[in-house]
């Protein structure tokens, strides 16, 4: 199954990061052009959204 999952908003500049909990998705984390994230299936992963939404 999905272990988690994003939602990108990018005009917000934001995303919203769903990661299962059992059997149901745990309350989303929300970060935002700021923030990096460390991706929960890749445990060296970490994504700079300053990056991600560079203009």
């Amino acid at each position: 199954g999905v272990k988690e999952y994003w939602i990108v908003h990018p005009l917000d500049k934001t995303v919203l990061v769903y990661k299962l909990d059992g059997n149901k998705y745990a309350r989303a984390e929300m970060y935002s052009a700021e923030d990096k994230i460390k991706v929960g299936i890749f445990e060296d992963l970490e994504i700079d959204l300053g990056t991600v939404f560079m203009e």
